[in-house]
C-alpha cells in the first residue's frame, strides 16, 4: 500500500512515545470501509501522515469529541479491533516513509542533480563543508524549477545545523546562488556567499528562508520578485551587501521596479520576520510598487554601510500598499546618509498608501540631517501618504521618547492609533 506523507515531519517530533496510552483496552471495530482503504488513514483525508496518528491516540485516550473517520484503516495488526499496538506500528510506519524523503548530499554534483530533481516532501541534507556552483559545468546558479506542495514541501538544510553548509561563487560580479522558481520550498541553516545575488525567488509562492546566512554580495542579498507571493524571511543574518554596485545593495528586495521589464510585479503578502541587518549598501528592505500586505517584524537594522546612492536613504524604503511594520529595532549609528527611519514613495500613482508603523523603536542620533541641516530626521517620511501609527519611539540623542506626534511624521495624512 502507497502512503503519501502530508506532512513535514522532523525526528523529535516522531521521538514522542506515542505508544504510550494511559487506557490500554482494546475498541472492537463498529464497521469496516468498504471502499479502497488507505492504511493508516484514519481521518480519510486521502493521505497517512502525522495527524493521523495523533488522531488515534486522542482516540485510544478517549479524548472528548474524538472520532474516527475511517477505523478500518487504522486496523494495522488486522485483528478488526484498535489498540496501542496499532498506534506503535501506525508510529514505526509514518517513521520509514519519512526515511524514505531523505536525500542525502555531500558534493556539488550531488547538490545540483537533488534540488532539480527534488519531489514534493524530500528533504535535501547537505553536510558541512563548501559548495562552490562555479564548478558543476560551469554554472552560473543553482536553479530549480522542482515544485513542493503545501502539506509536502520540499526542504534545503543543513545535514548538521551546527555545522552549516557554505554555498559559494567565485565572484560577487556574476550569478545567483540559488534561484528557485517553484512553489513550496524551505530554505534553512545554510550559508550564501559570493555572488552578484544570494537568494532569488521567482515565481515561487509559499516559499520560507529561515535561519540562513547571506554575505558578501555584489547586489541584493534576497531577492522576492517575479509573482512570488506568501513567502518568508526569517530569523536570517544578512550582511556585506552591495559590495560592487552599492545602490543595488539591498538585503530583502521584494517586488521589482517599473522601470524593470518581464517580471510579474505582483508580490503579495511576504513577510519578514526576525532578521538581522548589517553593513547593507542600499536599503535594508526595498518593498516596490504593485506590491500589497508585505509584513515586516522584530528585526534588527544597523545603519553603518548605507552609501546613499541611488536614493538609499532609510533602514525600509515602500512604494506598495498595505505594508505592516512593528516590533522593529533600529540604529542609525551616526551614519549622515540616513535620513529617516522608514520612507515612502509613490512611485507609481495610488501605491505607497495604507501602511501601519507599530512597537518600533529608533536610534536616530539627532533630531535633524548633517547634509540637509534643515530637514527632520522623521521616523516615517511620507508626505503624500495616508498612513497609521501608534507605540512608535525615537532616540535623537536624548534618550527615548514617545513619536506620537505630526513632528515625528512626515505627513498631513497621518492616523494615531489608540
Amino acid at each position: 500500500m502507497k502512503h503519501k506523507l502530508s506532512a513535514v515531519v522532523s525526528a523529535p517530533v516522531l521521538s514522542l512515545n506515542l505508544c504510550t496510552v494511559t487506557n490500554n483496552e482494546s475498541y472492537a471495530l463498529e464497521s469496516e470501509n468498504t471502499d479502497t482503504v488507505i492504511s493508516g488513514d484514519v481521518n480519510a483525508d486521502g493521505e497517512f501522515s502525522i495527524a493521523d496518528v495523533v488522531t488515534l491516540q486522542k482516540w485510544i485516550l478517549a479524548v472528548p469529541d474524538v472520532s474516527l473517520a475511517d477505523m478500518k484503516a487504522g486496523d494495522l495488526c488486522q485483528d478488526n479491533k484498535l489498540d496501542s499496538f496499532d498506534l506503535c506500528i501506525m508510529k514505526h510506519e509514518l517513521i520509514s516513509e519519512t526515511s524514505k524523503n531523505y536525500i542525502d548530499v555531500s558534493t556539488t554534483e550531488e547538490l545540483f542533480v537533488a534540488m532539480r530533481n527534488a519531489e514534493a516532501g524530500n528533504i535535501i541534507r547537505v553536510a558541512g563543508g563548501i559548495y562552490d556552483y562555479t564548478t558543476y559545468q560551469g554554472a552560473q546558479k543553482i536553479d530549480t524549477s522542482a515544485e513542493g506542495t503545501k502539506d509536502a514541501p520540499i526542504i534545503l538544510t543543513a545535514a548538521d545545523p551546527q555545522n552549516p553548509p557554505i554555498f559559494t561563487g567565485t565572484s560577487a560580479e556574476n550569478g545567483y546562488v540559488i534561484q528557485i522558481t517553484g512553489d513550496y520550498w524551505i530554505l534553512e541553516n545554510l550559508k550564501i556567499t559570493t555572488s552578484q545575488k544570494g537568494i532569488v525567488l521567482d515565481n515561487s509562492s509559499h516559499s520560507i528562508i529561515r535561519n540562513c546566512e547571506v554575505y558578501n554580495i555584489g547586489s541584493e542579498a534576497i531577492a522576492i520578485r517575479d509573482g512570488s507571493s506568501y513567502c518568508t524571511v526569517k530569523d536570517s543574518y544578512i550582511h556585506d551587501t552591495g559590495i560592487v554596485t552599492h545602490g543595488y545593495g539591498e538585503g530583502v528586495y521584494i517586488g521589482s521596479a517599473e522601470s524593470v521589464s518581464g517580471f510579474d510585479y505582483k508580490c503579495d503578502y511576504n513577510t519578514v520576520d526576525g532578521c538581522t541587518f548589517k553593513n547593507i549598501s542600499a536599503e535594508h528592505i526595498d518593498v516596490k510598487e504593485y506590491t500589497t500586505g508585505t509584513e515586516i517584524m522584530n528585526c534588527t537594522f544597523y545603519g553603518d554601510g548605507m552609501t546613499g546612492e541611488n536614493y538609499a536613504g532609510s533602514f525600509v524604503d515602500i512604494a506598495g500598499n498595505d505594508v505592516n511594520i512593528h516590533n522593529n529595532i533600529g540604529y542609525r549609528n551616526n551614519n549622515p546618509e540616513i535620513v529617516a527611519a522608514f520612507e515612502l514613495h509613490e512611485q507609481v500613482d495610488g501605491w505607497g498608501y495604507h501602511c501601519i508603523f507599530t512597537d518600533n523603536t529608533l536610534y536616530m542620533d539627532r533630531p535633524y540631517g548633517e547634509i540637509d541641516t534643515s530637514r527632520r530626521m522623521y521616523v516615517v517620511d511620507g508626505w503624500y501618504s495616508d498612513f497609521a501609527v501608534k507605540n512608535n519611539r525615537v532616540d535623537y540623542g536624548e534618550g527615548l521618547v514617545d513619536a506620537d506626534s505630526w513632528e515625528y511624521y512626515n505627513s498631513d495624512y497621518v492616523t494615531y492609533l489608540e
